[in-house]
């Protein structure tokens, strides 16, 4: 009875997913009336199976892979006033080129928003920039050229999860051969038995997931004391999200 219980529950959250394109954790917990901690292991189960994929933005929006949502406006709807932003960005430049600095697009979006500026916020703002011009970026910010950014601020943004999904649909693939501990082994097999999902898979999704979320680059210290913040404003948070 337990399992026909999980395979009821992981149908229900398939369905709410699908009906958002993209959802957080509590949107989860809150809609079906389950515990965070629950909601979070079903959707993680379903991520390792492949029926959903995770974008990180210092916290988890869980997607229908290729859903026409735009995964962070999805999750933080202020954040639509981003493309705004960068809309006017570029029609103020003078030159062929615009020079994007996640701080200035956060301090503007707190000024929008009505909210203060804060290192969390800085972090949402330069997933999402990274989200929007990943393959502009250098090290500071971004170099976009006007006419591109005009076009980017017009549009949402690809299917979520994309560069994963292409990944894994790779055919050029090659087999990697690695040690690991006993312990780890044991841990892996567990975790992967619980999720119905061969080692191998679990391996090769979180080598994919890694690569996918140190491709972007958390700001500097020194932006956040640029933006007025110190050790204070960055509370220690918890649990799973």
């Amino acid at each position: 009875m337990p399992r026909r219980r999980n395979v009821d529950l992981a149908l229900k959250v398939l369905d709410y997913v699908r009906s958002r394109g993209c959802v957080l954790t509590a949107d989860v917990a809150n809609a079906l009336g389950i515990s965070a901690d629950g909601a979070y292991h079903m959707l993680a189960s379903l991520a390792a199976r492949g029926e959903l994929c995770v974008v990180r933005a210092g916290f988890n929006i869980w997607c229908i892979p290729g859903a026409a949502a735009d995964p962070f406006t999805a999750a933080v709807p202020c954040l639509a006033e981003v493309r705004s932003i960068l809309r006017e960005m570029a029609e103020a430049a003078r030159g062929g080129v615009v020079s994007i600095m996640p701080i200035r697009v956060a301090r503007e979006l707190a000024r929008r928003c009505r909210m203060p500026p804060s290192f969390s916020l800085l972090i949402v703002v330069n997933r999402y920039l990274s989200h929007l011009l990943a393959a502009e970026r250098t090290k500071t910010g971004y170099i976009v050229p006007r006419d591109r950014l005009l076009d980017l601020a017009s549009k949402p943004p690809g299917p979520p999860c994309a560069q994963l999904r292409a990944a894994s649909r790779g055919n050029d693939v090659a087999t990697v051969t690695f040690k690991l501990p006993h312990g780890v082994l044991a841990e892996l097999d567990r975790l992967a038995s619980q999720l119905g999902v061969r080692r191998s898979d679990l391996i090769r999704r979180a080598i994919e997931a890694y690569l996918h979320n140190t491709a972007v680059v958390a700001p500097p210290q020194a932006a956040a004391q640029e933006m007025g913040l110190d050790d204070e404003d960055f509370p220690v948070i918890k649990g799973r999200v």
